[in-house]
Order: C-alpha cells, then sequence, then structure tokens
C-alpha cells in the first residue's frame, strides 16, 4: 500500500491526517516527527522578553511554534499598543486561539493569500504600506536559526533588531519506533510531505546510514515540500524526486494526490 509520511512535530498534523484519511482512504499514513519542540522556560528570558517587548516597534512570531511557546513564555496577556506580524494563516490561527485578534483591538499583519505566505511574502506586505523602518526596534520571537533573510532586509533599511529563542528543536532518535514503521514500506511508493529544512537535513543524516538503508530511499522516494527553498535543500543533499506545493493543507492534498496518481 502507498504511504505518505507526516513529519510535522507531535500534535501538529491533525487537521492534514484527518483531511487524508478522509479523501485518500486507500493511503496509509505514518507519522514520523522528524523535530520535536521544547519549549523555553528560563525565568531570564522571560524577564528579557518583557525588557525587550518594552522596547519594540514591531514583534515577529515567525512560526504557530513561536506563538504557543512565547506566550507561554511571557506568562501574561499580550500588550494591546504592541504591533504583531507573522508569516501566514496558521501562525493567525494560533493567535486567534489566544484570543489576540484585531476584532479584539490587536494589531496583527500577515500575507492574506497563502501564495505568499513566506517570508518575502510577510515583507511585502509589512512594506505595502510604505512604513520607514530606519531606527525602528524590531523583535523577532523564533527557534533557533530561521528567517535570516527577513532579518537582513529590516537591517538593511536601517532597523535594529532582537532576538528571543522560544524554543528549541530537537531531532527524533534514530532508535525511535517511528523509523521501524517507515523501514518497511517501499521508497517508490512513499513519500514525505516536509514544511522544514532542518526535517528534510535530519531525514537526510538517517536515510545516509548505508548500514540501515539503501541508496533506493534517497533515489526513489518521493518528498513534498511546502516551499521552493525545501525543495531547493532537498535536492542539493541528493533526493531526486522532489515537488514543490504551496503552504496550506488544500495544497498539500492536492500534490499528495497527484504523487498517487503518478504511481498508480
Amino acid at each position: 500500500m502507498p504511504a505518505i509520511v507526516l513529519t510535522r512535530p507531535t500534535g501538529q498534523n491533525h487537521t492534514l491526517s484527518d483531511l487524508l484519511r478522509e479523501e485518500l482512504p486507500e493511503l496509509d499514513q505514518i507519522q514520523l516527527p522528524l523535530l520535536s519542540i521544547v519549549p523555553n522556560q528560563d525565568p531570564a528570558e522571560g524577564a528579557k522578553l518583557k525588557e525587550l517587548m518594552n522596547l519594540a516597534d514591531l514583534a515577529i512570531f515567525i512560526s504557530p511554534n513561536a506563538i504557543e511557546c512565547g506566550m507561554r513564555l511571557l506568562g501574561s496577556e499580550w500588550p494591546k499598543n504592541l504591533p504583531i506580524a507573522v508569516i501566514g494563516g496558521g501562525s493567525a490561527e494560533a493567535l486567534e486561539r489566544r484570543g489576540i485578534t484585531i476584532e479584539q483591538g490587536y494589531q496583527i499583519d500577515y500575507p492574506k493569500s497563502s501564495q505568499h505566505w513566506d517570508s518575502e511574502g510577510l515583507w511585502d506586505q509589512l512594506n505595502s504600506k510604505k512604513t520607514s523602518w530606519a531606527n525602528k526596534e524590531i523583535l523577532f520571537l523564533k527557534g533557533s536559526g530561521g528567517r535570516e533573510w527577513l532579518g537582513q532586509q529590516f537591517l538593511d533599511q536601517g532597523a535594529k533588531i532582537h532576538q528571543v529563542m522560544i524554543y528549541r528543536r530537537i531531532p527524533l532518535n534514530i532508535e525511535a519506533p517511528n523509523w521501524e514503521l517507515l523501514r518497511q514500506q517501499h521508497p517508490e511508493k512513499t513519500a514525505f510531505f516536509l514544511n522544514s529544512s532542518e526535517a528534510v537535513r535530519h531525514l537526510s543524516e538517517v536515510l545516509h546510514q548505508p548500514a540501515l538503508w539503501s541508496q533506493s530511499w534517497i533515489d526513489s522516494v518521493t518528498l513534498i515540500c511546502s516551499h521552493e527553498r525545501i525543495a531547493e535543500t532537498a535536492q542539493g543533499i541528493g533526493f531526486k524526486q522532489v515537488e514543490c506545493c504551496l503552504l496550506g493543507n488544500e495544497y498539500a492534498l492536492v500534490a499528495i494526490q497527484n504523487w498517487l496518481k503518478s504511481i498508480s
């Protein structure tokens, strides 16, 4: 039976998994959370966050994880006088779950079209109002690494950047039983859905262990990536069957449907 491997952190695959189960019941699903999210719970970092929020002109949450972990670290309500920017709809939904909405008086900006849910799309959205970033204080709430391009755009415009590491990503242990479930599949009938370049790199590190995996896993398995940069990372590493789709579960469904037709 063909299999789709869902690689988001534990708890973040429910919506897509349910959609695939409804639309593609013939497709086996394997949960392989390549990265786990570990929140930063250091009180000193929480104090640093509050201090920087008092200085900032704009706060950018780079992901839904940053919102959940950031609000936990903050330990209080978000101030309505500090504007928020997020990359896309998933983060906007995470804010809404916290009661942080425009209707409640918060200032929130993000690209409205899912075709632009990336760093470039957010940069265009923020600059659509002809805002000058010179001498502005920009606060990034993020995990380790990522979104360097977006930060550089602000620096190039004369802004000052502050960063608080809200969470860490921990790679899935090679001894985890999820890998054994994967090993039982045929690579040419298996596809991964990936939305992180870091996850692609960890997958490559595991599959490039010749004592455990054959070269066919690199040559024949299909990687469906939610952004061009992720696809470029996969191709640069050496994966042969790499496809790209727009961010959003509806686009993931179409891409997986097309892959399934191609192998049937």
